[in-house]
């Protein structure tokens, strides 16, 4: 056999041997599998439209405080959905936080006849007319507002500040107690941005006070209780002693909260004098 064809058959042999499979048939390259977002376990939103958008800055400029731009961008959104109620209404907080009166009315009116199941805008004409003093108004409004929904506990605050204000204490505690059975929470909400407003604005913050811890006492909570026991006490109501006896505070005039709070309590029922810290 030619010397150079035996070497050449030895090469490639050697080549085959060091390097299995060199010549066999390659797998059909498959295109990546698809993975569903369930498969990654990450949620994949779908991109946001032009209204989305428009609708996230009116929000912000709002939570801003940027009333007059707030209203250009719900303005402009009324242009395409000129019967949309929510965009009515969140003119109208605008206006409404700009002390401009009119126009606010005219925005909620618009919002209650567009929707009249739509009881945030009637709420808030009743805001209107509390701001404006007119609290015999403010309650038929809250009324309303109330009837169309009665499970919301701002309303019922609402109701019962406008009832406080013209001295139906009875009726402002009876509207109290359901804000704070619909919602226990109902007096720490801030509701200036949203889509109904409340107002915390009162006289006589003493006796204002003092129906609070009434209104949590029969709830049994005695911490919230205890808290505006002694916000009256700091305002300087001088019956705040009659927690120790009156029924309404049966539930919670034992705890330690609220005991510590008529410690502070002299007899005739004003505050002793005492050094100790955050008294």
């Amino acid at each position: 056999m030619n010397m150079k064809l035996l070497t050449w058959i030895t090469l490639n042999f050697l080549i085959l041997a060091v390097i299995p499979g060199l010549n066999a048939q390659q797998p059909a390259t498959n295109p990546p599998a698809v993975v569903s977002p369930t498969q990654t376990g990450t949620e994949v939103r779908p991109p946001l439209n032009a209204k989305d958008v428009a609708i996230d800055r009116a929000k912000i400029l709002m939570a801003e405080k940027r009333y007059d731009a707030g209203i250009l961008a719900y303005e402009d959104l009324l242009k395409n959905e000129p019967k949309n109620p929510l965009f009515m209404n969140m003119i109208g907080i605008a206006y409404l936080n700009l002390a401009n009166y009119g126009q606010a009315k005219k925005y909620f009116d618009r919002a209650a006849k567009a929707d009249k199941t739509y009881a945030s805008a009637v709420n808030n004409l009743g805001m209107v007319a509390y701001q404006q003093k007119n609290y015999r108004r403010a309650i038929r409004e809250y009324q309303k507002a109330v009837a169309i929904d009665p499970n919301q506990g701002g309303t019922h605050a609402n109701l019962g500040y406008a009832y406080y204000k013209t001295k139906k204490y009875p009726e402002a505690a009876a509207e109290f107690r359901k804000a704070l059975e619909i919602d226990p929470h109902t007096f720490e909400h801030n509701e200036r941005v949203g889509t109904m407003m409340q107002d915390r604005t009162v006289e006589n913050k003493g006796l204002f006070f003092f129906m609070m811890a009434k209104e949590y006492a029969q709830l049994g909570d005695a911490e919230h209780c205890a808290d505006y026991l002694r916000k009256s006490l700091d305002e300087g109501y001088k019956d705040v002693a009659k927690a120790r006896t009156d029924p309404a505070f049966k539930k919670v005039v034992d705890d330690p909260t609220v005991q510590g709070v008529l410690l502070l309590v002299t007899p005739g029922g004003g505050k002793t004098a005492t050094n100790s810290p955050g008294a």
